[in-house]
């Protein structure tokens, strides 16, 4: 018998990767009820409820500024697909969650793209999904991400004005009266 002919093939999990941050995470325990780091399996039919009670989310975030549920990510297959995809839901009714930079209010919902950058509060959370073949259960793994992910992806970096190439602005009493840079062919007066 061929060792492939004995040996069980097992399928591969889609996993649904959740990369955490937020400004305070080194001095306050935020994640301490998150299984960081292992993948946790999930039924496709089970939403992935994130908030701060335990009784009616699946995983909780130690903060009190979090919503006792605040967002909701559901896998769901597109026609005619077997690729598990995923969904996300704001399940706040006080708060804001803003994916990709759109905003959704409460029980809005939107898909998921191969990279998400998802914010609410001061949490920034990078999602990404990694196909897998498996239709019935899917994996979620969280990590703690120790820069903030808008960063890593190049977005929210300051922008400041531009000053021509004279440099001269118009200050009155030690504060700056415009912020429109000047032309270098305009007459300042003093």
């Amino acid at each position: 018998m061929n060792v492939s002919q004995t040996m069980p093939t097992e399928e591969s999990l889609t996993c649904l990767h959740i990369k955490l941050y937020h400004p305070d995470q080194a001095v306050e325990a935020l994640y301490q009820h998150l299984p960081l780091n292992r993948h946790h399996k999930m039924n496709a039919e089970d939403p992935v409820r994130l908030g701060r009670d335990g009784q009616t989310c699946s995983f909780v975030l130690n903060d009190l500024r979090v919503s006792r549920k605040q967002i909701s990510f559901f896998a769901y297959r597109k026609t005619g697909s077997t690729d598990l995809h995923f969904t996300v839901q704001n399940i706040s009714q006080r708060g804001k969650i803003i994916v990709n930079g759109c905003e959704l209010g409460y029980l809005e919902r939107v898909d998921l793209e191969d990279k998400a950058l998802l914010r609410f509060g001061k949490y920034e959370m990078l999602v990404f999904r990694e196909p897998g073949e498996a239709q019935d259960s899917f994996e979620v793994l969280f990590q703690k991400q120790n820069i903030p992910p808008s960063r890593e992806m190049g977005m929210d970096i300051p922008c400041t004005l531009a000053v021509m190439d004279t440099g001269v602005r118009n200050y009155h009493n030690g504060e700056l009266v415009s912020q429109e840079p000047l032309e270098s062919d305009e007459t300042v007066y003093a």
